[in-house]
């Protein structure tokens, strides 16, 4: 079992600007591609468009939480998050959990497969090829989505990520079949 601590200091530079997230990332094997997980869902939700999600526990793929979008982009999140379980088929992988509820997501892609910056040369999602991974954002706040009025308005004041100091800690550990259909924290 380990206890991740992750803290950032902002400094005194206020001219930074906003977020977009505060976490971390971590790639697991693909046969990994199962999410159980006690928390908002089952659709994406993110801070500022949650209300039509609710709390509850909900088992998924990475596959079933991908959303294909016309153009690849950033989905799949999930807020609210009390404990996660990300497993194979036999039900052997990792736990995550903290005492504050957190947003993660799993999905066969990596964000820099879903966001090729500048260029955005991937214009469809059904052109992505899996990288044979499960990658999770592990996040302790995420920035709204915005997009309140149309596409590429920003999120409102009370959604938005300042630079400032963070910080955020979780668990994992490890789950064996046998253990894993037990788990209750």
């Amino acid at each position: 079992t380990i206890t991740v601590k992750q803290r950032f200091v902002a400094g005194d530079n206020a001219d930074k600007p906003y977020m977009f997230r505060f976490g971390m990332r971590l790639q697991l094997p693909g046969s990994m591609n199962i999410s159980t997980y006690y928390g908002r869902g089952p659709l994406e939700n993110y801070s500022d468009r949650n209300h039509t999600t609710f709390v509850g526990k909900y088992k998924q793929t990475t596959d079933e939480q991908f959303y294909s979008y016309i153009r690849p982009q950033e989905n799949g999140n999930k807020t609210d998050i009390r404990w996660w379980l990300q497993t194979d088929n036999i039900g052997t992988g990792l736990a995550f959990f903290a005492p504050a509820a957190l947003s993660i997501s799993a999905l066969p892609y990596s964000q820099e497969e879903l966001t090729d910056g500048i260029e955005k040369g991937q214009r469809h999602s059904e052109f992505l090829q899996k990288n044979g991974f499960t990658n999770m954002n592990i996040d302790g706040v995420q920035m709204g989505l915005g997009c309140v009025t149309s596409w590429g308005t920003w999120p409102l004041p009370q959604y938005l990520l300042p630079y400032a100091d963070r910080e955020y800690t979780f668990t994992m550990r490890p789950i064996k079949q046998q253990n894993s259909a037990s788990f209750n924290k």
